[in-house]
């Protein structure tokens, strides 16, 4: 963003971040066959009867809305009429801009056979597929909905975890 895009008030589209793969290709080769793999994990505390069939990179997108104020007008002030006092005159006005911000956290996407968990440092999710609402894959993203919160999240390959839900439901 240079100074001119910033003194014409232009917003510059950011390029988002690519995702690197550590899913095993074999795994990635069984769900596209049309099964599930069953991968190990020693991060994630599995439930009983409950299957890792999914684990990659993603970073979580949370947009975030900042405000800001400024203060513009002038005033001034003169003697008032009795001794001691001052009459101040003022007319200003103050104006409220919202930016929104993008945030990124970097976290592990698993996908069990009962859960969605996102492993990360701030705002890490674990949600059950019974409460999945919506799913809407992408090239290089996923959304998904659970009643009203949706998660965007940049994975490598969102075709990938759409098949792996396909199946699980």
């Amino acid at each position: 963003m240079g100074l001119l895009d910033i003194i014409l008030g232009r917003q510059v589209q950011v390029a988002l971040p690519t995702v690197l793969a550590i899913m095993p290709p074999e795994a990635v080769a069984e769900i596209q066959n049309g099964r599930l793999p069953q991968l190990n994990s020693n991060n994630i505390f599995l439930k009983n009867g409950e299957l890792c069939h999914y684990i990659d990179k993603a970073i979580l997108l949370k947009e975030k809305v900042q405000k800001s104020y400024v203060r513009k007008g002038g005033g001034y002030s003169m003697p008032g009429f009795f001794k001691g006092t001052r009459v101040h005159m003022n007319n200003g006005r103050t104006d409220m801009k919202e930016n929104v911000i993008t945030e990124q956290f970097r976290g592990i996407l698993y996908i069990t056979n009962k859960r969605t968990i996102f492993q990360a440092n701030k705002n890490a999710f674990d949600k059950p597929h019974t409460g999945l609402t919506a799913l809407a894959p992408y090239s290089n993203a996923i959304e998904l909905q659970y009643g009203e919160k949706t998660y965007s999240l940049l994975v490598p390959n969102g075709g990938i975890i759409s098949a792996v839900m396909d199946l699980l439901h």
